[in-house]
């Protein structure tokens, strides 16, 4: 009698196998789910900041327009004003030592005063979400 020998062929996986490719699997899948809120995060830090200097923009422009507020007048180091702006809290800060005199024979020369922007958001005073610098007409 001649016996048949039975080949088999066919090939699969274990349990073992499939339960390590599902660890395996789910490590790396955990690992690119960290990455998603830290993205988020950075992309609304990063909005605030353009939002914020837009504001900053507008502001200058503004503050270009209507030069050194009168209630700055008299006051001899730096004058600080604070208000709201959409949401934010803004720093104005004017130095009143001018940065740049012009000659005093010369009358188109002028003095410029540094004016330094901060903006906050509410509550949150002691970082600020942007600033920036820049100059006004006496």
């Amino acid at each position: 009698m001649k016996r048949w020998r039975v080949q088999n062929k066919e090939q699969g996986m274990t349990l073992v196998e499939i339960l390590a490719s599902l660890v395996i699997l789910g490590i790396v899948f955990v690992g690119f789910m960290t990455v998603f809120p830290q993205m988020t995060n950075f992309n609304e830090k990063t909005g605030s900041k353009l939002e914020t200097m837009n504001l900053a923009r507008s502001e200058l422009d503004d503050i270009k327009d209507d030069g050194i507020p009168g209630q700055c007048e008299g006051k001899l180091d730096k004058c600080l004003i604070t208000k709201q702006v959409n949401g934010y809290a803004v720093t104005l800060e004017y130095t009143m030592q001018p940065d740049l005199e012009g000659a005093k024979d010369a009358k188109e020369q002028v003095t410029l005063h540094q004016v330094h922007i901060k903006f906050f958001r509410p509550g949150q005073e002691a970082k600020p979400v942007s600033e920036t610098f820049g100059y006004v007409r006496d």
